[in-house]
């Protein structure tokens, strides 16, 4: 790819539901394997990307930006395995709308959005393998972003990303509680009393239903979990089936809950009244094409 000193690409980055997870045994690396289906959404994060003199990263929240930040550590790893990127600067701006913390894959999304674009600018065309290969090494859910499917099973650690062919159209309430949750806290949590899910349910909507009914395989291990240290999680689930939410759920670790419902107009609904309880929502939909990071 040609590229000049100054000039700007504009990537969006966008984020994902786990519509089921299932937490398995712990692998000999600390890690744990899982089995989950994870659908992106329309809702992303613009990453403004200009060739400059220095290294400058930069973002509208407050996530970490140095040595230890996923950011850097990414632009690190890139010029170790692809090292004409090290003659590059970069000046990274991440204006993020999905909230960190909240179960979206939001920084993990940012990841696979500078893996799949950077190597470009410096002539490299690395094979999606090697690209996941990368990935992993800075996070989990990367992988599922890399690949590029809007709907996928992810298995494994996360490395084990099968595209599917029947990603369901929903209309998402995506409700966003005040707080934060550490995936590493709700991993340790589970490890203490958590109980894994009903595999059944998901290999029989796997051979069955071809995308159709995807609400009556909804689970997630973390939930009872999420529910018992932070009670307002539940009540937020609650308050979603009441005002009419087909199904409620926290996605990945928390803390965002998802309710599905028939339409937007239904969607814009419900947001409007938990607007008025002083509750910070959003109606949004499924991606069912073009999957990972495009052009803003």
């Amino acid at each position: 790819m040609d590229y000049r000193d100054g000039e700007t690409y504009v990537l969006r980055s966008f984020a994902k539901i786990n519509w089921f997870l299932r937490i398995e045994e712990p692998r000999d690396d600390g890690y744990h394997n899982i089995v989950s289906l994870m659908q992106q959404i329309h809702l992303w994060d613009e990453i403004r990307v200009t060739l400059g003199t220095s290294d400058v990263l930069s973002c509208n929240f407050s996530i970490p930006l140095g040595e230890e930040g996923l950011l850097t550590r990414t632009l690190a790893l890139l010029r170790e395995v692809f090292p004409e990127l090290s003659r590059l600067r970069f000046a990274i701006e991440l204006k993020k709308t999905i909230p960190p913390g909240g179960g979206l894959g939001g920084g993990s999304s940012n990841v696979a959005a500078l893996l799949r674009f950077l190597p470009r600018l410096a002539g490299y065309n690395p094979p999606l393998e090697e690209l996941v290969r990368l990935s992993l090494s800075l996070g989990s859910d990367i992988p599922f972003f890399v690949v590029n499917a809007p709907f996928a099973l992810v298995t494994g650690r996360g490395e084990r990303v099968t595209p599917l062919p029947f990603p369901p159209r929903r209309y998402l309430v995506l409700l966003f509680p005040s707080f934060s949750i550490s995936t590493a806290w709700a991993y340790r949590r589970w490890d203490e009393r958590g109980k894994t899910g009903p595999k059944e349910l998901l290999e029989q909507f796997l051979t069955c239903s071809g995308g159709k009914d995807i609400e009556d395989i909804v689970w997630n291990d973390f939930e009872e979990i999420l529910f018992a240290d932070y009670p307002i999680l539940r009540k937020y689930r609650d308050m979603l089936l009441a005002l009419g939410c087909r199904r409620a759920f926290v996605t990945g670790s928390g803390s965002t809950l998802v309710g599905v419902v028939g339409s937007r107009k239904e969607g814009e609904s419900i947001v409007a009244h938990l607007a008025k309880e002083g509750v910070r929502a959003l109606c949004t939909e499924t991606r069912v094409q073009n999957g990972g990071a495009e052009y803003a």
